[in-house]
Order: structure tokens, then C-alpha cells, then sequence
């Protein structure tokens, strides 16, 4: 790729890339102005990005009508590095694997949703195919923002209602202090089968994290977690959670939005987890809970990462972990939800014609192993087998064998996280009391609006200032109906 730079005729610098001008040979400042100010953008962004924005004199044009919003810019090339400071975020396309998961990891779904996407005009002939990957980058970042906000506004009230109920029930509470031990995390996959004699062998070197569809294969080898992990806000997780935690004292790592049992909630130690934002937040500290934070994650062993390196200054491992389709089971059995899928099993609709969807390719694996792939983890997070043969790799997470976790046991001290446990005077009534104060006081709270109507609130931050008084009027009406359901079902709890 040639790029010749040159003087343009106001003795701005200016380029052309394989005989295409970049920029105006003429007045290349005055050109970006022009194109920036005919740009048309219908709301307040709080990102912009730009495709190839070359020597980028538009940025600060930008920065001019978008002062509160985050300037970022793809680069299709290396030759204009020395502007990339101007920029609050630059991405390389050349040097990533998966663009779509880099603008999503530093945006995040309400950032793409409120991000004004932009090709500097020279740079859509200059970098003809290029340009058109990108853009097909962004569509997948786009499309897995879709399904993700689609998922919240179909969960977002279920998620709050769980987030209260945590609030009214749970009163055995634990925090984790950390350990210099590796810490071993198995999700469900097949290849953890082949980890199983190994788990037992070592148990005493490493702190075990289970995530709850994983309890069932450990348990029934008599492997017991140190602590168990579920974020699943729906139905499923209640199953897993059910089997394991009635039968052993296992600490139960849950977000204030997870689903589980107020059964279980009442009588088990919890360790709450802090997502940094929504109704969660605001309730933690009114219900004197201690928290670990971790990262909102669309599956539990993304959070479950998170949390394992947070609680060790050494190596984490993950068994299980195989973020890919497979002929038989999708999980290693035996398995909470196969046990109570299969009574349902006939001649007519066999045990075959109800797995066989599994071993087909799945979009929301492709997003959880992509975002595996796409982050390094400081270096610390392997996944572990015996030689298991996976069906793909994980970027820079390498796989390895447990002769290499040998390596990574102290040679020293060996200390293990350690779960340290409080518990609270919960009165029922006291409780409800100030539940139904809190909801009834933040109707107008942007975080009580975001947890229970997410999609209206981003409506409301993209609208027109003439719609805004409309769209606001309907978010308080919603708000009040949810606080209205809420009351309605504390005040039947006050009665029994």
C-alpha cells in the first residue's frame, strides 16, 4: 500500500493512498469541517467512530460538536499513528482478530446503541475492501447489541423483582478473603469428564469454583466446590442450584439479580455480587451486605473469570470450558437438566430428536468464545484438560495439561482463598417496609429506570427534545405500575 504525502495548497499536509486522494489537495482542514458539519446524526452520541479518519483532521470538528462523547477511530493502515493521540480510542483492524468484540468490550451495548458510526469519505475508495470489513465488523456488533437489549427488556423486570427478592430473604452472608493458590473454575463442557481423577488427585492444592450446571458431575464424584457460582436470572439455574445446594453447604456466589429459590436464599450463605450499576447497587449498602464486584457478563464463566482472579494473587484454570457444539450431550452428565428433560422422552420424540439441536452451531456460543478470545485475562487464565481434543481455541487463554497446573502450585505457603461468613437480623416486616420505601422513592432514578425499563430508557436518551416530554410521562407511568406489582405482592407477604 503506497501512501504519498504531500503540501497541500493552504501548506496543510495532506496524502493520497495508491493514486486515491485521502484528503483535499487544496484545503484538507476546510474539507474535514464541511463533511463533519453535513453529517447527519438524529441524537446526542456518547461515542463516535470513525472508519480510516487518515491524517484526521475531522476529529477535532467533532470534538466541537460532540463534547461529551467519546472520539474513536479504526485505522486501516499504520501510516498515521502520530495523530492517534487526538483520538480517545483508536482500534487497528489489522492488528485485532475480532473487531466486533473490541468496540464491544470498550462500548458496551448501550454505548454501540448510542454510537454514531462514520467512514471518513476518502478513505471508502482509498480502502475499498477494507472499509466494507469494518463495516461488516460493526453490523455483527450491532446485531449482538440487538440481542442483547432484547434479552434485557424481555428480563429486565424479572431481573429487579429477583434483585428485591434477594433483598427480602438472604441473611447468611459470606465474603472471600484472598489466597495465592490457583484457583480451578469447571463449567460443564464434555472435556470436564476427562478432568474429573485429576480434580480428586489434587484437591488440597487449588480453590474450587463451580459453576451450577456443574455442581451435579462434581458432586456425584464426590468432589465438593469451595464455593458455587450462577448468574442466570431465568427459570434453568434453579434446577442445578436446587440439587447441589440442598444437599451440601456450599457457598452460593450470586448477583442480586440471579434467579434462585427464596428457599435457598433464606437459609444458605450467599456471597452477593456487585455489578456496579442498577437497583443491585443502590440496595446493597441499605441492606448492610459485603460484596465482591465482577463484571455483567452473558455467561456465568465470563463472570466467573472475573471473580477467580479476584480472589487470588495466582493462576486460574478452567475445566469444562469448551464454548463449542459436540455429537452427544452438550454437558457432562449427569446433568440437572437432562435428568428432568428426559421423563418426557417417548418412542415418538426420542432422547436423539431432543439433543440433536445442540450439535448444531450456536450464535451465543460464538459471542462467548469470541469474548474469551479477545481477552488475555493479565496472563493468569488457562484452560485445563487431560489432552483434550477441543474443537477450537481461545485466543490467548492457552490449553494445557495438568502437568503444566503442577507447575503453578506454590512452592511455598500455599493459601487458599479464605470465605469468611456474617449473618443478619433480618424482621421480615422492617425489611418489606423499606423495600417498598426504596421503589417507591427512585421512580425518577436513571438506575432503578435502566434495570427495569431499558429500552425505553435508551429511547429517552436518543429522542428529540419535543419527544421527550411524551416519552417521560410514559416511563414514570410504567415505573409507578412496576412499584404498584411490587407493593402488591410485599403487602400479600406482610399477611402470611
Amino acid at each position: 500500500m503506497a501512501v504519498e504525502f504531500f503540501q497541500a495548497g493552504n501548506g496543510e499536509k495532506t496524502c493520497k493512498i495508491n493514486n486515491f486522494p485521502l484528503h483535499s489537495a487544496y484545503e484538507p482542514s476546510k474539507e474535514a469541517e464541511r463533511y463533519v458539519k453535513n453529517s447527519i446524526c438524529k441524537f446526542k452520541p456518547k461515542f463516535v467512530l470513525v472508519v480510516e479518519p487518515g491524517i484526521s483532521y475531522c476529529v477535532n470538528y467533532f470534538r466541537e460538536l460532540y463534547p461529551d462523547s467519546k472520539l474513536c477511530c479504526v485505522r486501516l493502515c499504520d501510516d498515521f499513528a502520530d495523530s492517534d493521540s487526538l483520538w480517545d480510542k483508536v482500534f487497528y483492524f489489522s492488528k485485532t482478530k475480532s473487531l466486533n468484540t473490541d468496540i464491544f468490550n470498550y462500548m458496551g451495548d448501550e454505548g454501540i446503541i448510542a454510537c454514531f458510526f462514520w467512514s471518513w469519505p476518502g478513505a471508502q475508495n482509498a480502502f475499498k475492501e477494507e472499509n466494507n470489513a469494518v463495516w461488516e465488523e460493526i453490523k455483527k456488533a450491532v446485531i449482538k447489541t440487538k440481542s442483547i437489549l432484547n434479552t434485557r427488556r424481555y428480563f429486565a423486570k424479572r431481573w429487579t423483582k429477583n434483585t428485591l427478592r434477594f433483598c427480602l430473604f438472604s441473611k447468611y452472608n459470606a465474603y472471600i478473603l484472598k489466597g495465592n493458590s490457583p484457583v480451578i473454575v469447571c463449567a460443564s463442557g464434555p472435556s470436564l469428564k476427562s478432568s474429573i481423577p485429576f480434580l480428586k488427585q489434587y484437591r488440597e492444592q487449588y480453590f474450587l469454583v463451580a459453576v451450577s450446571s456443574a455442581l451435579s458431575p462434581l458432586i456425584d464424584a464426590d468432589i465438593i466446590p469451595d464455593v458455587c457460582i450462577s448468574t442466570d436470572g431465568g427459570y434453568w439455574a434453579k434446577l442445578h442450584l436446587e440439587f447441589g445446594l440442598k444437599r451440601h453447604n456450599i457457598p452460593l456466589v450470586l448477583p442480586l439479580e440471579g434467579a434462585c429459590y427464596g428457599e435457598i436464599l433464606n437459609e444458605h450463605t450467599i456471597v452477593p455480587v456487585a455489578y456496579g450499576d442498577g437497583v443491585g447497587e443502590k440496595l446493597i449498602d441499605k441492606c448492610n451486605y459485603i460484596n465482591v464486584k465482577a463484571i455483567r457478563n452473558g455467561t456465568v464463566s465470563g463472570t466467573a473469570a472475573d471473580f477467580a482472579l479476584s480472589i487470588t494473587s495466582g493462576e486460574v484454570f478452567f475445566c469444562g470450558l469448551d464454548l463449542s457444539v459436540s455429537k452427544g450431550f452438550s454437558h457432562t452428565q449427569p446433568n440437572e437438566l437432562e435428568i428432568n428433560d428426559c421423563i418426557h422422552d417417548t418412542r415418538l420424540r426420542t432422547q436423539e430428536t431432543r439433543i440433536t439441536p445442540s450439535t448444531f452451531n450456536s450464535p451465543a456460543l460464538d459471542i462467548y468464545r469470541a469474548w474469551f478470545a479477545s481477552n488475555n485475562f493479565f496472563h493468569r487464565v488457562f484452560r485445563l484438560s487431560d489432552n483434550y481434543d477441543y474443537k477450537n481455541n481461545l485466543g490467548q487463554i492457552p490449553d494445557v495439561d495438568w502437568k503444566i497446573f503442577k507447575q503453578h502450585i506454590p512452592t511455598g505457603i500455599l493459601t487458599k482463598p479464605t470465605t469468611l461468613y456474617l449473618t443478619h437480623e433480618i424482621i421480615k416486616n422492617d425489611r418489606i417496609k423499606m423495600l417498598m420505601e426504596e421503589t417507591w422513592k427512585n421512580l425518577d432514578d436513571i438506575e432503578w429506570i435502566k434495570s427495569v425499563l431499558p429500552n425505553e430508557e435508551i429511547l429517552f436518551e436518543r429522542s428529540q427534545p419535543e419527544d421527550r416530554e411524551t416519552l417521560g410521562k410514559k416511563i414514570r407511568q410504567e415505573m409507578e405500575n412496576f412499584a404498584k406489582e411490587i407493593q402488591a405482592t410485599f403487602e400479600k407477604g406482610l399477611k402470611t
